[in-house]
């Protein structure tokens, strides 16, 4: 109860760094977002437990190839008829037994493989711990941005909205003193209804997003945030081929296959191990009479055991074929599989390109949108423009801030993807993490 208390008081501050702004939304960045999750995903304690039973499993692989300690007592007694017993026990109708008794295996091939086997399940166990890890990663790194483009969105329409309010009531004023038609009026009245429409269709979205985050950081659902402004700057990228060499090294799938091979070749050792004899040595001191004990009559024992396989009708051959055919197909298992992870690679890194041109072609634009719109603004208020074009140059200008809203975040998440395809975390090193969890 203890440890679990302790667990739970050490999630405090984080939560308190996260929740706690007082009357105004807190501001929640990456970091925060993916240490939240890792400590609060089910899904990364129950493989941090399986690891763990793991590793327990090993360690009671590697006693069982230790000297084994136990304790023998115990008194039998059996019938006699005519001072001759029934059951013969230590030659008279009665024996104890008291000893402390060793057993060591001197050589056990065979069981000596099964520790190796255990050994490398537990290090199975602990990668495929760090592929749970950076799968929930890789799922609040997609809802984060996610949320930071529907955020991004709301403010243009917001912006856009009190924009289209300002225009209609300064039109609506205008047309009461005869300086503009009806119909400039009721343009400038759908502008404004459009931007209202659009306000609050994103901010349903908003709110959806915010809901699915705050369930992944284990958080109250109907907790607000604000995030920081997203960077639209254009960074170069690593090479493909450093790319293709880190996932070799810290992708989690790959270095489970990898030990799985191990693991597989363990076990072609266990099943050769069966053929191959085995010598065990055994030691007990104490008594065993058929009298009442006395001091005198403790001794030692001492026994060696060797025990040989001479034929088994060729299964132990068939064994050992099927696991070393496991172990090929686990090796053509990690071929595909690095090949699956390179064509990944080379897909989010054409996407990173592509977005990174995207990003480029959209600000340049959002600015050209931008001047039309405002040329147009003050032709409209000069008379010499009608409110169908106002109409259209805004629209062509909201249009292009929110595709250069979506193209920043692209760029980002694009290049946070490479770094989840080679196995690295876009907020700390890769690696082995410790695994904790309450």
């Amino acid at each position: 109860m203890p440890s679990r208390l302790l667990c739970r008081l050490a999630h405090i501050p984080l939560l308190l760094l996260l929740v706690t702004a007082g009357a105004d939304a807190a501001t929640l960045t990456l970091p925060a977002a993916i240490a939240a999750a890792l400590r609060t995903q089910p899904q990364i304690c129950q493989s941090a437990h399986d690891a763990s039973a793991s590793r327990d499993l090993s360690r009671a692989a590697h006693a069982a190839t230790l000297p084994q300690i136990s304790l023998a007592a115990g008194s039998i007694w059996s019938e006699s008829r005519a001072g001759q017993p029934l059951f013969v026990s230590a030659n008279g109708p009665r024996e104890v037994i008291g000893q402390l008794r060793v057993s060591f295996p001197l050589y056990d091939p065979q069981l000596s493989a099964l520790a190796q086997v255990a050994r490398d399940q537990s290090v199975v166990a602990q990668w495929q711990y760090q592929a749970t890890r950076l799968k929930v990663v890789a799922t609040v790194v997609n809802d984060y941005y996610r949320l930071a483009t529907l955020l991004t969105q709301e403010r243009i329409w917001n912006s856009t909205f009190s924009t289209a309010e300002k225009l209609f009531r300064d039109t609506q004023r205008a047309y009461r003193a005869g300086a503009v038609s009806r119909l400039d009026l009721v343009q400038t009245e759908l502008l404004r209804n459009k931007a209202r429409t659009g306000l609050q269709q994103s901010a349903a979205e908003v709110r959806a997003a915010m809901q699915v985050m705050n369930l992944q950081m284990g958080l109250p659902r109907r907790s607000v945030w604000e995030l920081p402004k997203v960077s639209d700057s254009i960074q170069p990228l690593p090479a493909f081929h450093a790319l293709a060499a880190q996932a070799e090294t810290a992708q989690p799938l790959l270095q489970v296959v990898k030990r799985q091979i191990d693991v597989a070749q363990a076990q072609v050792d266990v099943q050769r191990g069966a053929t191959l004899p085995t010598v065990r040595a055994y030691g007990a001191y104490g008594v065993d009479t058929a009298t009442a004990p006395r001091g005198n009559d403790l001794g030692w024992q001492g026994a060696l055991n060797l025990s040989i396989p001479i034929f088994g009708f060729g299964a132990h051959g068939q064994q050992i074929a099927a696991a070393q055919e496991r172990v090929a197909a686990l090796r053509s298992a990690r071929e595909a599989l690095i090949l699956q992870i390179r064509s990944r690679i080379a897909q989010d890194y054409g996407a990173a390109r592509a977005a990174r041109k995207t990003l480029a072609n959209t600000r340049r634009a959002a600015q050209e949108a931008e001047r039309v719109y405002v040329m147009t603004r003050e032709g409209y208020f000069a008379g010499a423009i009608n409110a169908l074009n106002l109409a259209q140059a805004e629209s062509s200008w909201v249009r292009a801030r929110l595709e250069l809203a979506s193209a920043a975040v692209a760029v980002r998440l694009t290049r946070i993807q490479l770094d989840l395809d080679t196995g690295r975390y876009p907020t700390g090193p890769t690696g082995i993490s410790p695994i904790s969890c309450p």
